[in-house]
C-alpha cells in the first residue's frame, strides 16, 4: 500500500511492482545523494526501482544491440519510468524515448537549471501518461516524487499502462 499521508486512500502496489529509474550519471556528491533520496522515496511508496548498470550505461557494453534489447525489455516492462532530469545525455534521452514507444507513465524529476532541450524531454509536458515535477534540493525532489507516485489521478494512469 502506498499513500502520501492523510490526504488520499492509499494506491494498491502489489510486491511486483517496479519503476525504471533513468539517472544522468555524474561523479558529484550531490548527484549521489539525489539518486539515493529518488530510490529511497520510491522505496518508500512501495516501488522497487530497476535500472542497468552504470558500467554499461557508460559505453562499455560489450554487445549494444543486446543491451539496448534489455533496456527496452526492463522498460517495457516496468509500471513506470522515474526519469532524473540533470545534465542531458543521449541514454536518458533514448530511455525517455523508449518509455514513449511502450507507453510506460513517466515521472520526470527535473532538478533546478536543468532543460528540457532535447526532443525526448521536451515531449515529455505533453506526454498524457507523464509528469513533470520540479526540485532545487535533494529532499525535495524526493518530497515531490512520492506525491507525484501517490497522486490518485496518476495511479489511475500507471493502473490503465499496465
Amino acid at each position: 500500500m502506498v499513500s502520501d499521508g492523510e490526504r488520499h486512500d492509499p494506491v494498491e502496489v502489489d510486491e511486483g511492482s517496479w519503476v525504471y529509474l533513468s539517472a544522468d550519471l555524474a561523479d558529484d556528491e550531490l548527484q549521489r545523494v539525489l539518486l539515493e533520496q529518488i530510490t529511497e522515496a520510491c522505496a518508500k511508496s512501495g516501488w522497487r526501482t530497476v535500472s542497468h548498470p552504470v558500467t554499461e550505461r557508460v559505453g562499455r557494453a560489450s554487445d549494444p544491440g543486446r543491451f539496448f534489447a534489455g533496456v527496452s525489455d526492463a522498460i517495457k516492462h516496468a509500471d513506470a519510468v522515474v526519469a532524473l532530469i540533470g545534465a542531458r545525455t543521449d541514454m536518458s534521452d533514448a530511455e525517455l524515448t523508449l518509455a514513449y514507444s511502450h507507453g510506460r507513465p513517466v515521472v520526470g524529476v527535473r532538478v533546478e537549471g536543468a532543460t528540457m532541450d532535447s526532443e525526448p524531454r521536451m515531449l515529455l509536458d505533453g506526454y498524457e501518461r507523464g509528469r513533470v515535477v520540479a526540485c532545487s534540493s535533494p529532499g525535495e525532489c524526493a518530497a515531490a516524487l512520492r506525491q507525484a507516485l501517490s497522486d490518485p489521478a496518476f495511479a489511475d494512469v500507471i493502473r490503465e499502462a499496465r
